[in-house]
């Protein structure tokens, strides 16, 4: 059982994620691409990226594993390839 502090700081969490990933309503996906870092880590990584289109502009999103880059990541719910 979580405390009530930990508890209030989940739904603050909460709340901002949805209020971020909210923009994405109305969005439009234009195109799929795989980046290929291996300047920092030295190892392959390979970064989904997916490309919208907004209000007119154009924005690339990076599926990362964290709020702070330390990866890629990966996006469930989509049916089987």
């Amino acid at each position: 059982m979580s405390s009530p502090q930990y508890q209030k700081l989940t739904d603050q969490d909460r709340d901002w994620k949805l209020k971020y990933y909210s923009f994405l309503k109305g969005a439009r996906i234009i195109n799929v691409e795989i980046f290929k870092d291996d300047l920092f880590t030295g190892t392959d990584q390979n970064w989904p990226v997916i490309i919208i289109e907004k209000d007119g502009q154009t924005f690339e999103l990076q599926l990362s594993r964290d709020e702070e880059g330390n990866g890629p990541g990966f996006m469930f719910g989509l049916p089987y390839v």
